[in-house]
């Protein structure tokens, strides 16, 4: 008897083959390894996602593909058939949204695939891949991409089951783990400092100089914990009337806007100024601050300068009642943080690598539904077989318990071949043993009906 060869892929021959186990692949850009410029070349609009994951699905040997687009990445995941591989599809869809794949192919780009693909997916959502490492938004940004690639197209099981697999480790890290406690960024170090210093911030008024990009996030930091007023001063007021409408569509607090030649009396007004101009000179001096303080009758005032160069006088600090932090102290605050953090990334890898574990299992056992649900097929037809002879010659109550024995038969069966296929040392063992089990019970002639 001649043996069954095997292929390099571990795919038994003589005119027969298993079904191959998928892959998810990844082509990524992100801020380890490329400029802001680059990243910017590479980002797709929504619109764009949707086309690219159009184009995608009708490449040979890809099953569906997700696009994360955020400002620190640009990743496309996708699986694929029999491993099939996917330069031609990307690059066919990249250039139909006006995107130069060379970035990709070049030494900007991320290949990956298989294993190291799905963890790398699962340290994105978990923050380990993130610029400011634990931080949570972008669990929600690759939530909003997986559910932009549900509505376009469906997704292939691996590719679905990976990234749900990848939210819930990335919510196991963030609840089990340390790692996203603590501000690493000044703007919300300097707001954690500000609710350090307040008792309770729900009675507190706090004023913003600045409305650019570092001052928008220090207010949405300042409305999420909690600050009872909150008044943006800017030499533009068109752009701080442009963010308190933003803030206020989003909060329940109604922020306002002062001009900047109202600036001494905001700052009278406030129990906590944070400033982050884009100006050369100091904005805040300390003739501005003393009549503050005249007026404020002893009640203190701090004020967090997060401004390069400083928007506050250096002599500020010697006015009475006055409390005076600048980004040497922020940033103390901010490594101290980020330390305890980096602390943290062992635990999360931990739980990602548990994770992992059980996925790389399911994707295992993927591979055997096909033969397993022939194999029960085949087992029911012979089942129905003898039932049908049984019933000719018995009653309906010895057909009864007869069909009870076969399907525990049939039950027992099973559950012995998925446990022997389970624990196959190889991936080839496990391959040339799915094939034998096809080739024993092979449908392609039928059961034979056992003699009348």
């Amino acid at each position: 008897m001649t043996e069954p060869r095997s292929t390099r892929a571990g795919t038994p021959g003589n005119g027969e083959s298993l079904r191959h186990q998928g892959e998810v692949q990844l082509w990524g850009i992100d801020h380890h390894r490329a400029t802001t410029e680059i990243r910017e070349r590479v980002a797709m609009s929504s619109d764009q996602v949707r086309a690219f994951l159009e184009t995608i699905a009708e490449a040979d040997g890809i099953v569906a593909g997700i696009v994360l687009s955020t400002c620190n990445r640009t990743e496309i995941y996708v699986e694929t058939a029999n491993g099939a591989p996917i330069a031609d599809g990307v690059r066919a869809a990249l250039d139909r949204v006006g995107i130069d794949s060379s970035y990709f192919e070049g030494p900007h780009g991320q290949h990956l695939r298989g294993e190291e693909a799905l963890r790398h997916l699962y340290r994105v959502v978990a923050g380990l891949e993130s610029m400011m490492l634990g931080e949570p938004q972008i669990a929600g940004q690759v939530k909003d991409a997986y559910r932009t690639a549900k509505e376009t197209l469906p997704l292939g099981p691996i590719l679905m089951r990976a990234f749900q697999g990848a939210f819930r480790a990335g919510k196991m890290v963030r609840t089990q783990t340390k790692i996203g406690e603590g501000a690493i960024s000044v703007a919300f170090a300097a707001v954690e400092l500000a609710r350090k210093l307040f008792d309770d911030l729900g009675r507190r008024r706090a004023l913003l100089v600045g409305a650019g990009k570092t001052g928008g996030l220090a207010a949405r930091h300042f409305l999420r914990q909690g600050i009872a007023n909150l008044t943006i001063v800017n030499r533009s007021e068109e752009r701080s009337r442009s963010l308190v409408r933003e803030l206020n569509g989003k909060s329940n607090l109604e922020v306002r806007a002062r001009s900047f030649a109202e600036l001494s009396d905001a700052v009278a007004e406030a129990d906590v100024v944070l400033t982050t101009t884009g100006s050369t000179e100091p904005v805040i001096l300390p003739e501005m601050v003393r009549a503050a303080m005249a007026e404020r009758r002893g009640t203190p005032l701090f004020i967090l300068d997060i401004a390069v160069p400083r928007d506050v006088h250096p002599d500020v600090a010697g006015v009475d009642g006055v409390y005076l932090f600048g980004l040497e102290d922020l940033n103390e605050i901010v490594q101290s943080n980020l330390a305890a953090r980096r602390k943290e990334i062992p635990n999360a890898e931990k739980l990602i690598e548990e994770e992992l574990k059980e996925l790389q299992q399911w994707i295992r056992d993927l591979e055997l539904r096909p033969t397993l649900q022939e194999f029960k097929a085949f087992l029911e037809e012979l089942r129905e077989i003898e039932l049908r002879r049984i019933r000719r010659q018995t009653s309906d109550e010895i057909e009864s318990v007869v069909d009870a024995c076969l399907q525990r038969y049939v039950k027992t069966l099973l559950r012995r071949s998925v446990t022997r296929l389970k624990e196959a040392e190889s991936s080839e063992e496990r391959r040339m043993n799915l094939y034998l089990l096809r080739r024993l019970f092979s449908r392609e002639a039928g059961p034979t009906p056992p003699p009348e």
